[in-house]
């Protein structure tokens, strides 16, 4: 049985919410709660994902995608029948031809259910920049543990969580203290097109294993330079997830993967690192030139990780695309981009590699 402790935060103020009846509402700031998946405290703003100093050694559109809050979560407990959420967006934009409003700026709600997160809510911004949502209502006075899950691609500048004045409410505190996985990649790692933000295949995979998880998804930036691989040696998490190809041609993977590896390994010499193939897009079937290219990087990752493994370089793994997906072409919304079900399928491919790696089973 799980069991956590409940610190109070003071620094609130109330006001009043006009319902079917008029509720007296404590808000608490979700920066004196405390952020979850982030790598780095030194922000330069409390929803960045990038240290304040990578302004300066990142690609200009790294450190601007960086702003994007992809990843970001709350943890706190509650016993409040009501769950209000307030949350101001940094950029004016909410939707995309592939994003709904839910995705790129909407904020998802999870609750703990025994030792399974299920999904609690999910509410799109109303106008930009600022939007107040109720979440839930009318549940029993329960003590109940969420996750709220930030916006996928756009940041937040504020975000505030509402519940009835004398209500329990703080962070849940108590079991294991896990390292994070740190998951480096391009728009499929970012959360692109995932419906919500809680569906994107990093998220699920934190849930599932119970372990907190960096997203370090820079849509269409992704490309192992040197400066990167400097800032994800400086973590110490339980593990590197590497998926990049989607946005590196051959050659940027046949320069950089081993020295990229490398550059991490002389800060973590023992921390695993697993690198991720190409998925097989379903534009493949239609396109030759797809199907080729994709079939040349992988091919190419693969002879990058026997040199790595001949090198001898410990804890390197390497995960085959052929069924994160699935062959069925249902699983993207472009023939690139998975959906949900194909962010599931991915999930259930890489679920069982990183469990074996931070729980390995010990034989005779």
């Amino acid at each position: 049985m799980r069991h956590f402790f409940i610190f109070i935060l003071v620094l609130a103020f109330p006001i009043t919410l006009l319902g079917q009846k008029k509720i007296e509402v404590t808000w608490y700031n979700a920066v004196d709660l405390g952020i979850d998946g982030k790598g780095w405290m030194d922000t330069k703003a409390p929803y960045d994902r990038l240290p304040a100093r990578a302004e300066k050694v990142v690609p200009e559109k790294v450190w601007q995608r960086s702003q994007n809050s992809a990843g970001l979560r709350l943890s706190f407990a509650t016993d409040a029948t009501l769950v209000v959420v307030r949350w101001r967006l940094r950029h004016p934009s909410i939707s995309s031809p592939y994003l709904s409003s839910m995705s790129v700026a909407g904020l998802d709600l999870y609750y703990r259910d025994g030792n399974t997160w299920r999904w609690a809510a999910t509410k799109p911004p109303k106008v930009f920049p600022e939007t107040t949502e109720t979440f839930l209502r009318g549940l029993s006075p329960e003590l109940r543990e969420y996750l709220l899950y930030l916006p996928s691609y756009n940041g937040v500048e504020k975000v505030e969580i509402g519940v009835p004045k004398g209500s329990k409410f703080g962070k849940a505190v108590g079991g294991e203290v896990k390292k994070p996985i740190v998951f480096y990649g391009t728009s499929i790692v970012q959360g692109s097109s995932s419906s919500r933000p809680g569906m994107t295949y990093v998220a699920q995979l934190g849930r599932r294993l119970d372990r907190p998880v960096i997203n370090l998804g820079f849509s269409g930036l992704c490309h192992m330079e040197p400066a990167l691989a400097d800032l994800l040696a400086e973590l110490d998490p339980a593990m590197f997830v590497i998926d990049c190809l989607p946005n590196m041609p051959a050659k940027e993977v046949a320069e950089r993967t081993i020295p990229f590896v490398t550059r991490i390994r002389q800060s973590r010499p023992a921390t695993p690192i697993v690198l991720v193939e190409n998925l097989q897009y379903p534009q493949g079937q239609w396109f030759a030139n797809v199907k080729k290219n994709v079939a040349a990087k992988n091919k190419i990752l693969s002879n990058e990780f026997a040199k790595l493994k001949k090198e001898g370089v410990a804890n390197l793994f390497y995960v085959s695309s052929d069924k994160l997906i699935g062959g069925d072409g249902e699983a993207t919304v472009d023939g690139v981009h998975p959906t949900d079900l194909g962010f599931i399928r991915i999930s259930d491919g890489l679920e069982p590699v990183l469990r074996g790696i931070l729980e390995p089973k010990t034989g005779k």
